[in-house]
C-alpha cells in the first residue's frame, strides 16, 4: 500500500479522482477505515502490504539492537578479551537435514558472554549441505577462530545420527578440544517459538545483546522483528547458544568496565553510559 509499512511512507497508488469524477486510491483516510475492519492486524498487513509481519507489534523491536566494535576483541593465549574484559565463548548448530527450497539452513552462531552477563555475537554461519564433512569442515574453521570449547547440537532424529558421525568420524579422530552438547528440548518448555521468545526477548529488552554490524547479523535482526520470518534459522540457533552461555566469574574493576564501553554503542542512543 506504501513504501514505509508504517503509514508514513508514500503511496503507492495516490488517491486521485477519475475523469468520470470516481475517485480510486489510498490516502491516510482510506488507509485508517482498511486497517480499522481487520481484528487481525495480520491479515490486513498479509493483504494490504503482502506481509504477515508487523513490526510495531513484535516483542523483540528494533531500538533493542545494540552495536559494538569488533577492533576491540583480542586475543591472548586460547582466550578472547573485549577491551581487557574476558569472555567465555560458546557456539551452537542447528542443522537443516532437508534441502528442499523451503527448506530451513543450517546455522552456526558464536556467543562471547562477559561477567556481566553481555551476550556479544562474534560469528554467524549459514549454509545448505547433505555433507556431513562439510559440517565438521564448518565448525573446524570458526573452532580455529574463536577457541570454543563447547558446542551445542539440537538432536532428533536424523540429527542424533549426524552428530554421532560428526564426533565419532571427525571431531575424535582430529583430536579437537571441542565437546557437543546434545540438546533435546521437551514438551515443558513450549515449542520452539515460544523457547526462543523466552530466551531472547528478556535479554534484548535488558540490552544485555550485542550485535557486529552487517553480514548474517542482518539476517538475524530481520528473523528477530517479525513474528513469522520465511526462516528463523539463526534466531533459533543465537537462542540455543545464549541458553547454555556461561558467564566468567570474578570482578571487573572501574578501568576496565568503563574501557569496556568505549567499543559499544547503541544505534538509537549513542554512547553507553558508565
Amino acid at each position: 500500500m506504501e513504501t514505509a509499512g508504517d503509514g508514513t511512507g508514500q503511496f503507492l497508488w495516490p488517491k486521485q479522482k477519475r475523469y468520470d469524477g470516481k475517485w480510486f486510491g489510498f490516502d491516510q483516510t482510506e488507509l485508517a477505515r482498511k486497517r480499522a475492519q481487520y481484528l487481525d492486524k495480520t491479515q490486513f498487513r498479509a493483504q494490504y502490504y503482502n506481509n504477515p509481519n508487523d513490526i510495531s507489534s513484535a516483542t523483540i523491536k528494533p531500538e533493542y539492537f545494540q552495536n559494538y566494535d569488533p577492533t576491540h576483541l583480542t586475543l591472548q593465549g586460547n582466550n578472547w578479551f573485549f577491551q581487557g574484559t574476558r569472555l567465555n565463548v560458546f557456539a551452537a548448530i542447528d542443522f537443516a537435514y532437508s534441502l528442499r527450497t523451503s527448506a530451513d539452513y543450517t546455522a552456526i552462531v558464536v556467543v562471547g558472554v562477559d561477567t556481566h552477563h553481555n551476550y556479544y555475537v562474534l560469528d554467524i554461519d549459514r549454509f545448505k549441505t547433505q555433507q556431513i564433512s562439510e559440517y565438521f569442515t564448518r565448525i573446524l574453521r570458526l573452532h580455529q577462530k574463536w577457541r570454543f570449547r563447547k558446542i551445542r547440537a539440537e538432536v532428533t532424529a536424523a540429527q542424533e545420527v549426524i552428530v554421532k558421525d560428526l564426533k565419532e568420524s571427525y571431531i575424535r579422530p582430529h583430536g579437537l578440544a571441542l565437546s557437543v552438547e546434545e540438546y533435546r528440548p521437551t514438551h515443558n518448555e513450549g515449542v520452539k517459538e515460544e523457547r526462543m521468545e523466552a530466551i531472547l526477548q528478556p535479554r534484548y529488552a535488558n540490552l544485555q545483546m550485542w550485535h557486529y554490524q552487517g553480514g548474517n547479523c542482518q539476517i538475524l535482526e530481520d528473523e528477530l522483528v517479525m513474528a513469522k520470518p520465511p526462516h528463523d534459522d539463526v534466531k533459533d540457533c543465537l537462542a540455543s547458544c545464549v541458553d547454555f552461555c556461561i558467564a566468567p566469574s570474578g570482578q571487573m574493576s572501574y578501568r576496565a568496565r568503563r574501557s569496556q564501553t568505549e567499543g559499544l554503542y547503541h544505534p538509537r542512543f549513542g554512547g553507553v553510559s558508565v
